[in-house]
């Protein structure tokens, strides 16, 4: 197996990884599909975008006239597909219904996906449930790694690339040490099982909990694979966090439940709509109430159909955003899709310096901050650690003048324009006993110096913000940051707050922030020694300096 990644963003990736002659492109998603019992047959899904799929080698083991035909022909020929082909030993079987009298054993079943010639072959794991204690976990894990290890001393089949499964579920020791044991071993996918059950639940923050964990203890050089990962919502999230590969039955099973993907407002029953707000094949040529009137088999088609595309539909819309840069901007729109979802997406915060490292420097666009949860990008964070760490002020400097951040930046602002005109060309104060800065309601205190670089100079933010929001509390934290690395530099402080300015359409505007930044500073004047003060005009903020 060969995966080339190509492209970064958070921390997903765009890779091509080759098995066996046949290419796919991450991150991508595996239908699950029965080997013999089927609605719509593998042409369709090739059709609509699969280039692999998952099936169950247990279930085609079970039946002895479907195990010889198989066996005879090979998994490609008897499914006729030529793409990838991945196969379950049976372990979701016993995870998800719990099944106790299950009859294989772990040799039969890897020599069995290895004779018919599966692409991806997995070995027979014991995957942790939910309601597991302690300690009943700790027995699953470590008999996973064992025979994990046990197969690789089996494996015969070199054209067979093997996912090696990490469990642990909600007990994050056993994560780490499932995590650590399993990269030891040569595995060319690393899967995270055991979270149908949680995604079910919509207990997203969990899954996202399990997924850094692996994340921040996985090798990096290899795909990460999500067992059951099948709600197009939450994709782009898990993506975000490193999903490189994802599989699910729930196309099929919600379709046949008469339960129809969207985007925007999250699953919805059949019987709910009136018109399809979508534009596949499916929507366009059928609706609601037709379709709601056909057989069980056709009804069941059509939407596992729709469930498709609009499943395919988001991996490219993520691939697309991967290679732009947008992948956090993506990310903020989808999680408005479910409260569970902003919850999930909290544990960012916490984890954000896993994200920085691996945040690209430079972007070939502008970065748009535009819900509250913007305030957690990486992008931010390693700004806050660069003023802390990098950043120098002008050891001539004796004052600092904070400007207001405008709906335009720096010269392009006609008001910011004529205040810095007036501090260059000011005959009170010598210029170079000024540093300029501005008051943005992300970055928080930033220079004048860095108001030209990425992504400082290139952003659009919402200017919508009250002391009771988070922003607010972000921005509050952000200015205090700076003036406890670097008001030592300073004799006083002059923040601007214009009655009013003149936008980018030079008209008139009224500056809304001035009771925000009052109070932010108000505060100020507690903690740091350097005097503060609030003017409306350049003028009265020189004077201020110049007075003693």
């Amino acid at each position: 197996m060969k995966w080339e990644i190509s492209d970064i963003d958070a921390l997903g990736r765009i890779g091509k990884l080759i098995v066996n002659d046949k290419e796919i492109v991450t991150p991508n998603l595996l239908p699950v599909f029965h080997p013999y019992r089927n609605i719509l047959n593998l042409s369709d899904l090739k059709n609509i975008g699969a280039q692999c799929v998952f099936t169950n080698a247990y279930i085609i083991y079970q039946n002895s006239e479907i195990r010889d035909m198989v066996l005879s022909k090979g998994l490609h020929k008897y499914l006729k597909f030529d793409g990838i082909i991945a196969t379950d030993s049976g372990a979701f079987q016993k995870y998800m219904y719990s099944k106790t009298d299950f009859e294989l054993n772990a040799q039969d079943i890897e020599k069995f996906q290895e004779d018919i010639g599966s692409d991806f072959p997995v070995i027979l794991d014991e995957p942790v449930q939910p309601d597991d204690d302690y300690e009943t976990a700790k027995k699953k894990v470590n008999l996973s790694i064992q025979r994990a290890k046990d197969n690789i001393s089996r494996r015969v089949n070199d054209k067979c690339h093997w996912f090696g499964p990490i469990h642990g579920a909600k007990y994050m020791d056993l994560l780490e040490l499932s995590t650590v044991e399993m990269s030891k071993l040569d595995f060319d996918v690393y899967a995270v099982g055991g979270l149908v059950k949680s995604l079910l639940n919509y207990r997203f923050d969990l899954v996202i909990k399990i997924l850094l964990k692996v994340k921040e203890n996985l090798i990096w050089n290899k795909p990460i694979h999500m067992f059951g990962l099948g709600l197009p919502q939450f994709f782009s999230l898990a993506v975000a966090c490193g999903c490189d590969l994802m599989d699910s039955a729930a196309y099929i099973l919600f379709a046949k439940e008469n339960r129809y993907f969207t985007l925007s407002t999250g699953t919805r029953n059949l019987e709910e709509l009136e018109e399809f707000p979508c534009h596949c094949p499916i929507c366009c040529e059928y609706k609601p109430k037709e379709v709601k009137n056909f057989d069980d088999d056709l009804r069941t088609e059509l939407l596992a159909k729709h469930n498709l595309y609009i499943s395919f539909s988001e991996l490219r819309t993520i691939r697309q955003a991967i290679k732009e840069g947008n992948l956090w901007e993506l990310v903020e729109q989808r999680i408005r899709n479910h409260p569970r979802l902003v919850d999930a997406f909290g544990i960012i915060k916490s984890n954000v310096s896993i994200f920085e490292k691996h945040e690209s420097v430079y972007k070939p666009k502008g970065r748009l901050f535009s819900s509250p949860e913007s305030i957690h990008r990486p992008l931010l964070h390693r700004y806050n650690l660069r003023i802390k760490n990098n950043y120098r002020v002008p050891p001539e400097v004796k004052f600092l003048i904070i400007l207001p951040e405008l709906d335009a930046k720096g010269y392009q602002s006609p008001s910011i324009k004529s205040w810095l005109e007036k501090i260059e060309n000011n005959t009170i104060i010598q210029r170079q006993f000024l540093h300029v800065a501005f008051i943005s309601d992300f970055f928080g205190i930033l220079p004048l110096d860095l108001n030209s670089t990425f992504p400082m100079g290139q952003f659009e933010s919402i200017n919508r913000i009250t002391t009771n929001d988070i922003i607010y509390q972000y921005l509050a934290q952000r200015i205090e940051h700076y003036f406890k690395f670097h008001g030592e530099h300073y004799y006083k402080c002059g923040i601007l707050t214009p009655n009013h300015y003149i936008n980018q359409f030079n008209e008139e505007t009224e500056y809304s922030k001035k009771n925000i930044i009052v109070s932010i500073f108000n505060n100020l004047k507690f903690k740091f020694p350097l005097k503060f003060s609030i003017f409306e005009d350049i003028p009265g903020i020189l004077q201020f300096f110049k007075d003693d």
